[in-house]
């Protein structure tokens, strides 16, 4: 028994490498089901029960054997989880952002934007400097170094407004 829990516990975990990134269960209601603990739960419950079985075949009873070997592979799963997932899944979440919360932050052209065309732009964003595909606004042409507002973004171009000097205010206000 511990052999099949030991062999399906490594499997489980190639296959929890293999599948990890096409699901995400991260949530904490259901922390229990991630793969990659279910995968430590049963590798540890296994090895435990043989190296146990192996020592102590006639001395404990299976189901001693059995209750340690489980409460090892508890124990060690809820290490893992609390020492490891969970202080990897703070720092994924502190480093991410939603790209939608770009939208009135300040950018600079890095690649001129032509007359209805597309440049390039960079902007920072929660300790992250981002380049991206730019157009502008209104359609009118970018210099390169200008500084710009991003308005929108759609399908992964951002759309920009030039920012307005003091003179060009004051120009069209006469």
């Amino acid at each position: 028994m511990y052999v099949v829990f030991f062999g399906v516990g490594v499997g489980f975990i190639l296959l929890s490498v293999l599948v990890d990134a096409l699901v995400d269960f991260g949530g904490v209601a259901i922390f229990f089901l991630q793969p990659k603990l279910i995968a430590i739960f049963l590798t540890v419950t296994g090895g435990v029960g043989l190296i146990l079985s192996a020592r102590f075949d006639g001395i404990l009873a299976a189901g001693i054997i059995f209750a340690i070997s489980a409460v090892s592979g508890l124990f060690v799963a809820g290490i893992i989880y609390r020492f490891v997932i969970v202080p990897l899944h703070r720092a994924q979440n502190t480093s991410t952002f939603d790209k939608q919360d770009a939208i009135g932050t300040t950018a600079k052209v890095i690649s001129p934007i032509p007359q209805g065309g597309y440049g390039k732009i960079r902007y920072s964003i929660s300790g992250s400097v981002v380049t991206g595909p730019a157009k502008s606004k209104d359609g009118n042409e970018i210099g390169n170094g200008a500084e710009v507002s991003i308005v929108d973004i759609e399908d992964g171009t951002y759309f920009v407004r030039k920012h307005l000097d003091i003179m060009e205010i004051l120009k069209s206000t006469d």
